[in-house]
């Protein structure tokens, strides 16, 4: 049942499940309605072979009256935008009684009051008045969820992923157990230990990729079964490996029973597959880098992978060679933190900062680096904490000369 965004205030009971005929009523009254506060305006898909409905969902983008300011969300394109029109509006436009207000790219729930009789226009006097005895005050809503979009993009993404009740996350799931993750966002390159890669966001190239026809999804799904045949003819859907627990698989709520009778369904195809050991981990691996390049090159991202794939792994070697405790221990300072501050210091400016450092390291590897810290130790004169003078005591043209002459002696990587 729909409501629990509201048990803090309205009692349990307050939001019968709709028969079919009157949620298509109410879709009908508040589509336009909406529609005059936002440009964007939809209902994902149904699940197939519902019977009653629990609450109705809209998804809403590009306000057209003036939007509320405290909802401002970057659209990762350089710009913040305001993206929700003013909650009041919204509720007198639906009529709601009680709002639970989320700002920003989030749902906000509203409680619309069923008004007395309301349901015998469609023939079901009887259930209408079943619900009205079953709370206190013969009060009954309908939970109306409204999904703000930050723009028509992210709209058309969320429209497509919760079309059919549970098939986006019942696509998620397919794609997990191929070691990718797909959501909201579109499709990601999990890579351990590192952000993951942003592969598209488009639904139309993601399902191509993936092997689902969208001219079949298209056609629509009149059962759950042919919901689950559509997700299972994945290229990547292999009934003899497939798993819904374990590490990397994201805990789904009791409530989604289309998604449990997709595992099941999934299971009762292992238990007819052919048994397949499992692999060693030298093969996992295996497996799994196969599978990054054959992901990076379809979606043309393998040579820009490989790039930051180079940067990490120089900024990595970087931070293992060129660290303040590596140039305190080669020039033996001790706890002299701030001589060794200094010398790094003055490595950086002859080089052109740690771009510098690194070239040094990729020609001359950790000797050419220990090399430069010394020659900068023995011409800044640093040779104990006891013996260096302080700076107090030091005019500023003798630290010029100083630096001036060990960047006559440290290596220059042109």
């Amino acid at each position: 049942m729909g409501g629990s965004a509201f048990s803090a205030v309205l009692i349990q009971g307050s939001f019968p499940r709709m028969p079919p005929a009157v949620y298509i009523a109410l879709k009908g009254r508040l589509l336009p309605r909406l529609r005059d506060v936002y440009e964007y305006v939809g209902i994902p898909l149904e699940a197939p072979e519902k019977t009653t409905y629990g609450d109705l969902d809209f998804v809403v983008a590009g306000p057209k009256v003036d939007a509320d300011s405290e909802s401002e969300v970057d659209t990762g394109k350089g710009v913040v935008v305001p993206v929700n029109a003013p909650h009041i509006l919204v509720q007198r436009a639906i009529v709601a009684q009680h709002v639970n207000p989320v700002d920003g790219n989030r749902t906000s729930n509203f409680a619309v009051p069923i008004v007395v009789g309301e349901w015998g226009e469609f023939g079901h006097n009887k259930e209408e008045d079943e619900a009205r005895n079953a709370v206190e005050t013969g009060e009954i809503f309908y939970q109306v969820d409204i999904n703000v979009c930050t723009d028509k993009e992210e709209w058309e993404r969320v429209m497509f992923f919760h079309a059919y009740g549970d098939l986006g996350i019942i696509m998620s799931l397919i794609a997990r157990n191929a070691g990718i993750a797909l959501g909201e966002k579109g499709l990601r390159l999990p890579i351990p230990n590192h952000q993951p890669v942003q592969l598209s966001q488009s639904f139309d190239q993601i399902t191509e990729f993936m092997g689902w026809s969208m001219e079949r999804r298209k056609a629509g799904f009149h059962t759950k079964r042919e919901a689950f045949e559509w997700a299972g003819s994945s290229r990547f859907f292999n009934p003899s490996r497939f798993r819904a627990r374990g590490e990397g698989f994201g805990k789904v709520k009791p409530d989604r029973k289309m998604y449990a009778e997709f595992v099941q369904w999934a299971l009762e195809k292992q238990a007819l597959a052919p048994k397949e050991d499992e692999d060693p981990e030298e093969v996992k691996e295996a497996k799994r880098i196969a599978l990054q390049d054959q992901v990076l090159n379809y979606f043309k991202m393998k040579e820009a992978f490989d790039a930051m794939a180079h940067e990490r792994s120089q900024r990595a070697r970087l931070k293992e060679i060129w660290n303040g405790t590596r140039v305190r221990d080669w020039a033996q300072l001790g706890g002299y933190w701030k001589g060794v501050k200094l010398i790094m210091d003055t490595i950086r400016v002859k080089l052109g900062g740690d771009d510098g450092v690194s070239k040094l390291i990729d020609e001359e590897g950790e000797e050419g680096v220990k090399r430069a810290v010394l020659e900068a130790k023995n011409q800044l004169s640093i040779t104990s904490p006891e013996e260096y003078p302080k700076q107090s005591d030091i005019g500023l043209t003798t630290v010029v000369d100083n630096l001036a002459t060990v960047t006559d002696k440290v290596v220059v990587i042109a």
